[in-house]
């Protein structure tokens, strides 16, 4: 390493331990040690880890120690070190900001100018990084280092202003008619070429608008084109007019003949975003594709640089972000050659990405060779930015139904019937379409468009737990949120999403899979995908008691029916969809109670559970405004996490939970039984189980609840309070449940292992109480205190004794030296305790002993 790459080193002359009198020493000796910490960081290769020490030890510098007399040189240090884990990690623009704030200070800082000249390098600043780096070289003569960088920044200026002649040539050139072969260059390298048959033909499209070329404009372009892309002999090497693998070399011999052959897949049109930001797309493709009208077909030359090469970035951040480091992956690849890997990773790079392989797979070995090129450009339209960075497009192509409070929109737990189809984004072919059938083609099975497919049909929010053939990718469900005001029957549109989905969204079992943990050592991304869906059907989901539509019990037994049905689906993998079913039950009997406290204040109740009207309107209104749950007139029903829809109220008054009919405290204590169930096996979730548990304990002490519901409930009461160390409470919860059933083998297991938990607790603490009165009575003994023996002797006598205690506290001999006592009182109460261990020793022999 280069010594203007070292971090540097504690200032000369700073020693920790003679710092000036009346200084904080302290402080400053932990400045630099955080220094000297984060110096370590570096050294070892960990920038990221180095830079947050440096960030720490600078916030205490200049919090406590700038009027020292070394501040500023320990700071500009701390600072300059900060400058160079930004430039090891490529960031800039932030080595750029770090050292100008130096140089602010101290304009002759040489670490700080050479440093924010090589960043200024990294931004392409060149003329910037020579100004930099020569007042480096003027400070500095001997240092070598400014010296190499300065020339590499002259020689590529130089090279700059020999291309910008070059093309500025070739452009005035073409102002005076001319022509290369008859082709213009339409890229600012000239690596694209179009060939012009027409003089009049603009060389830039007129559907382009300016906001598609704009960063965070709101909008962007998405283009669909037919290309084929051939050698200069005229050999295809591309072709999206052909089936997938049409070009691939096909094998054949006995072998390949008895091997089932895929069905064929249909020929699809490339499609990606106009002028794409994360460089995942070719250049030579986005610049032929702005010089096309639609529907035009164009012929262009392109230089093979345009292509691969052109999308080496973003094959480079995937491997970074999604080929995994991990044990799983490690292992996978453990007997493998490091060759034979880093071609695998590259090659899931490119199936994440879309990118054909033919371009992308090696290294360029000809970057200034040549292909020809077809392009037909198909459709151009505009989609709007949802998140402002271009990561979620969306278009609508049909509004659907009018948008009113009789038009129900999609929400969470919406009953949907759609159709859609998931596709890569820029080769196009589909990895699920509702659509796509299998017919019989000419060479075998074809995969072909079907109108006559039903729509699948699911609820929004839980589509991982439909069955094998209903099993529906969990991110249709959430596309169907994102378009303004949510979709409604009748819309179509589309959403781009250049993140992609999770992959073990397209099939049921690989969704299992990763929820078991299989799969670890493998990128779990789709990479940039566009999903189309349209929507049949709408069906809302159930209401609350604010809602028109609320039928009482009857949709509250179907929710917690349904809350059952996900807690057991799947082997429990859909316990959280449960969750949020049983909560909604809750929350909804919370409302209901809420609306019926007026019983209890005005000392009535009403002959029907549904029949609660108010004399006025306006006081009702008010009573509403103030309630704890407040309900709009036409309520859009979400019970969503976006909503955090959970239950509060966990400690209900016996008389308010009476307020509930027979039907609704029987629901009231299956929803919090279900709750305290699922949380009992969560994580960190114990104690919320066990509020839920006691709430469905109460409700079967204040009515005919089923006897399963009441065992459920105890019995997982009783476990959460032996978690906390209550196991004695904990068995008389459990008593009650074993009287219900008192043939359960699973109860009488769980009391025995409390019955074990609460003896292990008395004996620790009969143990230690042991250990202190043993010491007690020596201590009586010696001053002959015949008053404290009495006590101590009583007390000991109404212990829970039990013969390993005894044993392990050595507690009969002393009680032997109170039998002997002078004192009747002492000496008849220790001979009792003596009897009472021999018993416990008898009862400890072996048969045969006894």
């Amino acid at each position: 390493m280069a010594a203007k790459d070292q971090p540097n080193k504690l200032p000369p002359g700073v020693d920790m331990l003679d710092m000036p009198a009346g200084i904080d020493k302290d402080r400053f000796e932990e400045v630099l040690k955080i220094k000297e910490q984060a110096n370590d960081k570096y050294r070892a290769g960990d920038y990221f880890s180095a830079k947050c020490l440096y960030s720490g030890c600078l916030e205490m510098l200049e919090r406590c120690c700038l009027h020292l007399d070394r501040a500023d040189e320990v700071w500009e240090g701390v600072k300059n070190n900060m400058a160079l884990c930004d430039l090891k990690r490529q960031e800039w623009g932030k080595a750029v900001e770090t050292t100008t704030e130096i140089l602010a200070r101290n304009p002759k800082n040489t670490k700080a100018l050479y440093r924010r000249g090589v960043a200024r390098i990294g931004q392409s600043k060149l003329r910037d990084a020579r100004e930099d780096l020569e007042v480096v070289v003027e400070i500095e003569p001997e240092n070598i280092d400014a010296r190499q960088k300065l020339v590499e920044v002259l020689r590529q200026l130089k090279a700059d202003r020999a291309a910008d002649k070059n093309q500025a040539d070739k452009m005035r050139g073409f102002l005076r008619g001319e022509r290369l072969e008859d082709t213009v260059a339409i890229s600012e390298d000239g690596g694209v070429r179009k060939l012009h048959g027409n003089e009049n033909a603009p060389l830039f499209a007129s559907w382009i608008k300016r906001e598609w070329l704009q960063p965070k404009s709101g909008f962007a372009g998405v283009v669909t084109a037919h290309i084929i892309l051939r050698t200069t002999d005229g050999k295809e090497v591309f072709n999206t007019r052909k089936p997938p693998g049409a070009l691939s070399q096909q094998f054949v011999g006995p072998a390949a003949a008895t091997q089932p052959k895929p069905a064929e897949r249909p020929a699809e049109p490339a499609r990606w975003v106009v002028d794409d930001s994360t460089a995942s797309v070719f250049s030579a493709w986005n610049a032929a594709a702005k010089t096309l009208q639609l529907h035009e077909l164009g012929q262009f030359e392109v230089t093979r640089y345009t292509m691969g090469p052109s999308v080496e970035p973003a094959v480079q951040r995937c491997l970074t972000k999604w080929m995994l480091d991990n044990v799983a992956s490690q292992e996978m690849y453990k007997d493998v050659p490091e060759s034979v890997k880093s071609s695998a990773f590259r090659k899931q790079a490119l199936q994440i990405l879309g990118l054909p392989e033919e371009f992308c797979a090696e290294e360029e070995k000809e970057p200034n060779g040549t292909l020809k090129m077809e392009m037909e450009l198909l459709e151009a339209d505009e989609y709007m930015d949802l998140d402002g960075e271009g990561r979620q497009l969306i278009r609508i192509f049909r509004e659907g139904k009018k948008k009113s409070p009789d038009v129900p929109a999609v929400d969470d737990y919406s009953t949907v019937a759609v159709h859609f189809r998931i596709s890569k984004l820029l080769l196009n072919y589909a990895l699920k379409d509702t659509r796509l059938g299998i017919a019989t083609g000419e060479n075998g099975l074809v995969l072909r468009t079907d109108r006559t497919k039903e729509p699948v049909e699911f609820v929004v929010g839980e589509e991982a737990a439909a069955g094998e053939g209903d099993f529906v990718p969990p991110c249709i469900g959430e596309c169907l949120m994102l378009p303004p005001g949510g979709a409604v029957e009748g819309m179509h549109f589309e959403v781009v999403l250049r993140d992609g989905v999770p992959v073990r969204y397209m099939d049921k079992h690989m969704y299992n899979a990763y929820a078991d943990g299989k799969y670890t050592g493998l990128p779990d991304t789709t990479g940039p995908v566009s999903i189309k869906i349209e929507v049949e059907k709408v069906v809302s989901a159930t209401a609350g008691p604010s809602h028109a539509s609320w039928q009482a019990v009857e949709h509250l037994v179907a929710e917690r029916k349904r809350a059952d049905e996900l807690e057991t689906l799947d082997e429990g993998r859909h316990r959280q969809m449960a969750l949020k079913r049983f909560h909604r039950v809750v929350v909804w009997l919370e409302q209901v109670l809420d609306r019926r406290k007026w019983k209890l204040q005005h000392g009535g109740a009403s002959d029907s559970m549904y029949d609660l009207e108010w004399e006025d309107e306006k006081k009702t209104e008010s009573s509403n405004a103030n309630s704890k749950f407040q309900f709009d007139a036409h309520p859009r029903v979400s019970s969503g996490p976006s909503d955090k829809i959970e239950p509060e109220l966990f400690e209900p008054d016996d008389e308010l939970l009476k307020q509930l009919q027979p039907e609704e405290l029987c629901e009231w204590a299956r929803a919090h039984s279900g709750c305290a169930r699922i949380l009992g096996v969560t994580p960190g979730k114990q104690d919320l189980s066990r509020k839920h548990a006691r709430c469905a304990v109460q409700a079967c002490t204040l009515g005919q609840i089923p006897a399963d519901v009441e065992i459920s409930c105890r019995s997982t009461l009783a476990e959460r309070l032996s978690d906390v160390g209550k196991s004695a409470e904990a068995l008389e919860v459990l008593k009650v449940a074993q009287a219900l059933d008192p043939k359960r083998i699973d109860l009488k297991d769980q009391a025995a292992i409390l019955t074990q938990k609460d003896n292990d607790i008395k004996s620790v603490s009969t143990r230690e109480a042991l250990i202190s009165l043993k010491k007690d009575v020596n201590d009586s003994l010696e001053a002959n205190d015949v008053a404290g023996l009495q006590m101590l002797m009583a007390e000991i006598d109404g212990l829970p004794l039990t013969w390993d205690v005894a044993s392990e506290t050595a507690i009969g001999k002393e009680v032997g030296k109170c039998a002997k006592h002078a004192d009747e009182g002492v000496s008849t109460t220790a001979k009792g305790i003596i009897s009472k261990l021999h018993k416990l020793a008898k009862a400890e022999r072996p048969m045969w002993v006894r």
